[in-house]
């Protein structure tokens, strides 16, 4: 997992060895800036570009054939995004809140890199993760992986969650609609594992009994 931090002051993220470790030699674009549900890039555009999330969080979406959106990952704060194998965007990337994003180019003398090569298998382990998820376990088991995974990712928040993205959003994550996601946080909350402080934060009541049970 991606260290995540703070980076509303961008230039604390910059060391010897670059943004987040990053080998020398890789060169950022400066910080942009993005206003809720501005569009970064769309699918269909030209892939070339990576992006490293400074601040915020962004959703990366697919829409399928049969007009319908897999929403394929949240990237927080330190997390890298916008991956692709072929010449043009599968997905399309918008910024869930006020968000800042640092961009660089990778080619193939950079993938033989070590330090590029671990934040690659990094990458696919996470959507290997997410597809196990998705292929055995029920809803509730994973809407709570979900909310661990989301508190843990905001490191530094402790028991406490915000969600930026809507329980649309996490339903088109998960696999699952929009009333069975609803009626599985109820359900933690009537388990006593989870609280609701409004419609966006989420207090972690009992964490090991979360893992447990998405495990």
């Amino acid at each position: 997992m991606l260290i995540q931090k703070d980076f509303r002051n961008p230039s604390s993220a910059i060391g010897s060895t670059g943004y987040l470790g990053l080998p020398n030699g890789i060169k950022l674009g400066g910080t942009n800036r993005h206003r809720e549900k501005e569009l970064l890039y769309a699918q269909g555009d030209l892939a070339g570009d990576i992006f490293i999330v400074e601040f915020g969080c962004i959703r990366v979406s697919r829409i399928t054939l049969e007009g319908r959106r897999l929403v394929t990952g949240f990237y927080f704060a330190g997390d890298v995004f916008g991956f692709e194998t072929g010449a043009e965007r599968q997905c399309y990337a918008e910024a869930l809140e006020y968000s800042g994003t640092r961009k660089f180019h990778l080619d193939e003398r950079d993938l033989a890199n070590p330090q590029i090569a671990d934040m690659l298998f990094g990458y696919l382990e996470s959507i290997q993760q997410h597809l196990l998820i998705l292929g055995t376990q029920n809803a509730i088991e994973r809407v709570a992986a979900f909310l661990v995974g989301i508190a843990d990712r905001r490191g530094g928040e402790g028991p406490r969650a915000r969600l930026p993205m809507s329980r649309c959003d996490i339903a088109d994550h998960l696999g699952l609609t929009l009333e069975t996601v609803s009626r599985a946080i109820h359900r933690l909350q009537v388990l006593k594992l989870i609280t609701l402080v409004g419609a966006r934060d989420v207090i972690l009541l009992d964490r090991d009994a979360l893992i447990d049970l998405g495990a």
